[in-house]
């Protein structure tokens, strides 16, 4: 009997060894970590924008000028969301590694595309303005899909809108501010480069700084992101300050931030004037008048071109 219990005993003690052992076995097994791969290029993002229906879903008359702007943007970074999965902001080109996906896993890609916001620390932000494009893709292990194969396609929220946009097609709303120094200073459209763009020489004669304001328009405050664009090519650097009113500074300036030369290369510059306009806004309403101003300086004897294009400001609801 007592043979028979020890034996019992034996049997027991190897069953459970052997449970603990696969137990162990199993666990230790090495997962399978191989990422499928995500390559985005900043082609991916050319012409990215259908605007064939703007103006009817936002209430505009845009004309062609206008239509082509809203499409011409450089976008530097994208944030990348495979299945509501955040994989964080890429710098343009890129190739995301994506894990935990099996072979021809049909996953929903989102893409943002992105770029620093000046005056915000040169943060990387998400364009706020684009309806969010989702798309279908097949996605395997160690296998690189090009987003090149199925570009995404954006149209811009029906809630964005444009209360400042200048283009220099025919006409400018921006004026030289009079000064007695500053007679023959211009910022007239002139054509350059196979497109009507904004033009300021400063020289000996024509002086050697300027102050260019645009006309006022409205924007709202509150609860909405407020974002002024940029487009230039200029021999010199150029300050910009937005002038509003409240109830402590009727007609203040405020100062926005500053456009580094680029004389070689046309760029296209984003400033955040959320906080601005909040930050300084102190009377009752819902909105405020504001005003554009550009200034620049140049060098004797010397010629100094600056040239202006696609000046918007764009603002839509954050909650």
């Amino acid at each position: 009997m007592f043979q028979e219990k020890k034996v019992m005993r034996r049997y027991i003690y190897l069953i459970i060894s052997l449970l603990l052992i696969s137990i162990c076995t199993n666990s230790c097994k090495r997962r399978d970590l191989t990422p499928a791969y995500i390559l985005i290029t900043p082609e991916d993002f050319e012409n990215c924008i259908n605007v064939s229906n703007f103006n009817e879903t936002h209430d505009q008359n845009f004309d062609q000028d206008q239509l082509t702007a809203l499409t011409r943007h450089k976008f530097t970074h994208v944030n990348v969301y495979v299945n509501n999965k955040n994989l964080g902001c890429w710098e343009l080109p890129c190739k995301v590694p994506v894990l935990d996906v099996n072979n021809n896993d049909s996953c929903t890609l989102v893409l943002i595309p992105a770029f620093p916001m000046s005056g915000m620390g040169n943060t990387i932000s998400g364009y706020p303005f684009l309806n969010i494009c989702r798309q279908r893709v097949l996605l395997q292990k160690d296998h690189v899909y090009e987003v090149a194969q199925n570009r995404p396609q954006y149209v811009y929220s029906e809630y964005a809108r444009f209360p400042y946009f200048e283009t220099f097609s025919n006409s400018t709303s921006f004026s030289p501010v009079p000064s007695p120094t500053q007679t023959d200073l211009t910022f007239l459209p002139v054509a350059y480069e196979d497109k009507s763009v904004g033009e300021i020489v400063l020289n000996d004669n024509a002086g050697l700084h300027f102050d260019v304001q645009s006309t006022p328009f409205v924007v709202p405050v509150g609860s909405y992101r407020v974002v002024l664009e940029v487009r230039y090519k200029t021999e010199g650097n150029i300050d910009i300050s937005a002038k509003m009113s409240n109830a402590y500074y009727p007609f203040r300036w405020y100062s926005v931030g500053g456009i580094k030369a680029s004389p070689d290369e046309w760029k296209t510059i984003h400033f955040d004037l959320t906080n601005t306009i909040n930050s300084n806004y102190g009377s009752t309403g819902n909105s405020t008048d504001l005003t554009l101003m550009l200034t620049g300086v140049g060098e004797e004897g010397k010629e100094t071109h600056y040239y202006i294009d696609d000046v918007k400001v764009v603002f839509i609801r954050t909650a």
